[in-house]
């Protein structure tokens, strides 16, 4: 590892220990914590800024990082920490936090940005430091909603160059996060998934990564065999339904069995796709599809494009809504962010809130 980038695997899991839960802010405090600066404000000295990298994410591997390194030798004061698993990962951004940066920059995918953000919304800091994601991973689907640009390198020049001026090269952009509250203690993430999105992320890194395809094209590849299996009715065990006892701010829905479940806060998935056609302010945004639909072939257009449709419709199988809090009781694995959990032993509940935000930095287009 080169010298400026600085290993934090000593950290390990001891920041979501049972020492850490004790130090979580109340969940309302969350949406309180403004970060230490905002777009509108000049300032005469530098701005603290951290970087935290996965060398494991996708464009990194593929000379993104390297790239990324022989640029920060020139910003020799900006803490570089390189990490690829969840707990070096979470240690990181522990250790930038110490530094009170008034910016973190997150590169890699979307499992880097939800540990990120995991650690961040648990420690007890009082101000949030801005965060800039870049596209350093496979898919960078958190980076297509709140992402500091799309061109990671030049992006981060920019950034940088401007904040050594004392300058915010950007706006700043607040959005909820989804808050899972699991056994161990809550993890944040921007998406939520179950029944046919897990499993469709299994078949995309296990058969289809094997075979090359990786990224947006393994994505649409693993949507495209879960929509023909559906239409043919041999979804069989690759795509297996999903038995979920759902309740919406404290609304039960009929019973029922599930292809797929989503949940998020953001405004779209893989592909583009913007799968929510519900409305309401709640900022959780709830799609689900049943087995054996009606009309699949009218409804799947406007679902994955969010638009409405009178085949879009509960008694044919199909719900979409804007909701402050889910609640969700199931046996099967589950996602956030693209990071698998896998099925439990035993039945599970899971209650998804958005009552905590964070603030991202957006490249001016």
């Amino acid at each position: 590892m080169p010298p400026y980038a600085i290993s934090c695997s000593k950290h390990g899991l001891a920041a979501f220990g049972p020492q850490a839960r004790k130090l979580q802010p109340d969940p309302l405090d969350a949406e309180a914590r403004a970060p230490r600066i905002t777009g509108e404000e000049p300032r005469r000295e530098p701005l603290r800024v951290a970087m935290i990298s996965n060398p494991t994410s996708g464009r990194n591997k593929r000379g993104l990082l390297s790239a990324i390194r022989s640029l920060l030798r020139d910003h020799p004061d900006v803490p570089h920490f390189e990490e690829r698993t969840f707990e070096g990962i979470a240690g990181a951004t522990i250790a930038a936090l110490e530094g009170e940066p008034e910016i973190v920059v997150v590169n890699g995918g979307d499992g880097t940005v939800q540990t990120v953000l995991t650690s961040l919304l648990r420690s007890p800091i009082d101000r949030l430091p801005l965060l800039a994601v870049l596209p350093g991973g496979t898919t960078n689907t958190t980076a297509r909603n709140v992402g500091y640009g799309t061109r990671p390198l030049a992006a981060l020049g920019t950034l940088l160059g401007a904040s050594a001026e004392g300058r915010v090269a950007g706006h700043v952009e607040r959005r909820a996060i989804l808050r899972a509250d699991l056994e161990d203690g809550p993890q944040y993430a921007m998406m939520f998934g179950a029944g046919a999105v897990y499993h469709g992320i299994v078949f995309a890194r296990g058969q289809l990564a094997s075979h090359g395809m990786r990224g947006q094209l393994g994505a649409g590849i693993a949507l495209a065999t879960f929509l023909t299996r559906v239409f043919t009715g041999r979804a069989g065990t690759m795509f297996p339904p999903l038995d979920a006892d759902i309740h919406l701010d404290g609304v039960r829905l009929p019973p029922t069995t599930y292809f797929g479940l989503l949940v998020s806060t953001m405004d779209r998935q893989f592909l583009g796709m913007s799968p929510y056609w519900g409305t309401g302010p709640g900022p959780l945004r709830l799609s689900a599809m049943r087995v054996r639909p009606e009309h699949l072939a009218r409804a799947i257009v406007p679902a994955l494009r969010g638009r409405e449709s009178r085949w879009l419709q509960p008694e044919y199988g199909y719900r979409s809504h804007n909701v402050d809090e889910v609640a969700v009781t199931f046996r099967g694995g589950f996602t956030l962010d693209g990071e698998l959990f896998e099925p439990a032993a035993r039945e599970r509940r899971l209650l998804l809130t958005a009552r905590q935000v964070g603030y991202f930095l957006r490249a001016t287009t």
